[in-house]
């Protein structure tokens, strides 16, 4: 006996298939089978006919939707449901409009197209963002060179190396230094190691935080902007240091 399942959990690939086995001399006894569905004739022609209602019904409200302009609160719709990582597709099938429209619209409105492969970037060439807008740390965005939605974890911005210059040294001792020994005098990571401590508690070693700070102050002095920390969302996870600020795109439209 075939299994009995709800109407609305049968695929409608199945349905279409059914459709096109009754057109070819299937047997209903065979059709209700193939959709899962305890034989019965009149809740298969329900079925069928239901699902060409909900067909026609479709396609009168597409037909509606390509001569009617998309009106401002839509389109902003679009644009934010697809910047927290909707399909294209989806967003067209909840206005029965098609893909390319809504691809229109994210073109129209400078938003990051992401790209099917994963490996690939997302194509970000159409987009003129202000980039004298500055994220904050927790911000949402997407990164485009990685095809991923990521999260801020650090602006390094000329605050930043500042406060990282606020602190004071730690001398720690590694290994006892003699005298006459194979060394004339005290060696940096062979008997003695500076960090240096940060009022929230954190530290660094001293010469790595030297490297840091000049590192993220060479970035500003080339490129004239600030460069992020963030962490990106993708299968595999991970923290990427030095992000420039043309690479990362907001993901709440204006």
């Amino acid at each position: 006996m075939a299994k009995k399942i709800e109407t609305q959990e049968i695929p409608e690939a199945k349905i279409r298939q059914a459709i096109w086995y009754l057109k070819t001399k299937k047997t209903k006894k065979f059709v209700c089978e193939h959709l899962g569905i305890a034989y019965n004739t009149k809740r298969l022609e329900k079925i069928i006919e239901d699902f060409k209602a909900k067909e026609a019904r479709e396609k009168e409200l597409k037909e509606k939707a390509k001569n009617t302009p998309l009106t401002e609160a839509i389109k902003k719709d679009i644009i934010n449901s697809y910047l927290k990582g909707e399909a294209q597709s989806a967003i067209a099938s909840r206005y029965y409009i098609s893909p390319q429209r809504v691809k229109s619209v994210l073109l129209e409105s400078n938003v990051p197209i992401r790209a099917r492969g994963k490996n690939a970037p997302a194509k970000t060439e159409h987009i003129v963002q202000d980039l004298d807008v500055k994220f904050k740390e927790r911000d949402k965005v997407f990164y485009g060179a990685e095809n991923s939605f990521a999260s801020i974890l650090q602006v390094y911005d000329e605050e930043y190396a500042e406060r990282l210059r606020q602190g004071k040294q730690r001398w720690v001792e590694l290994t006892p230094w003699k005298y006459g020994g194979r060394h004339p005098e005290p060696v940096l990571d062979v008997h003695y190691q500076i960090y240096w401590e940060l009022d929230d508690g954190t530290s660094w070693k001293l010469e790595s935080l030297k490297n840091h700070i000049k590192r993220v102050e060479d970035l500003i002095a080339d490129t004239g902007r600030e460069t992020y920390e963030v962490w990106v969302e993708s299968d595999y996870a991970f923290r990427k240091m030095f992000v420039p600020r043309a690479e990362l795109f907001p993901v709440v439209s204006k």
